[in-house]
């Protein structure tokens, strides 16, 4: 009796079905097949897995087929940041080394050094102090650093003109 009063059911379903498909246009005719017989694969695969026909994890799999789609439209977003996050601080560091090897390797004059830091004046004659330069490296480092969202290479330059200055100075 059971068994009847499904099979009426589904032949219900399957007569309305029908009557709306006809109605509808062919892109969307097309999209509800593809979705039913995903649907139908599924089920069949549910089915085989309770009566033991087929191992679980191969159903599982098979009902996961409908989201392969669009996990795999966000694996797609997602990839660029995960290179990135997977790249980026070996890459970072390296850029970073490289620019502040380069800065050091720029043999810098001392005039050089008083224009990068915006200082004037004589530095033999006690108008430029070793004050006077820590307060305009922190002033422009301050501005230019890497962790503020500067360059790695102005930061280098800035802190290879102290270092001329200071030495300069003493």
């Amino acid at each position: 009796m059971f068994q009847s009063l499904i099979l009426i059911l589904l032949l219900i379903a399957l007569f309305w079905g029908i009557a709306k498909f006809k109605k509808m246009p062919p892109a969307a005719a097309r999209k509800l097949l593809v979705r039913s017989g995903i649907g139908a694969l599924v089920l069949v695969l549910i089915m085989m897995a309770i009566t033991g026909r087929m191992h679980w994890l191969f159903a599982l799999i098979g009902a996961l087929i409908p989201f392969t789609r669009g996990l795999l439209g966000i694996g797609v977003q997602l990839l660029p940041f995960w290179l990135k996050r997977r790249q980026g601080p070996q890459d970072s560091a390296q850029t970073q080394q490289q620019h502040q090897q380069a800065a050091a390797r720029t043999d810098m004059s001392v005039k050089e050094a008083m224009d990068i830091l915006g200082l004037s004046g004589a530095i033999n004659g006690g108008d430029i102090t070793s004050a006077n330069v820590n307060d305009a490296h922190r002033r422009l480092i301050q501005k230019v650093h890497p962790d503020r969202g500067g360059n790695d290479y102005l930061a280098a330059k800035i802190n290879h003109a102290r270092d001329v200055l200071l030495k300069a100075i003493s």
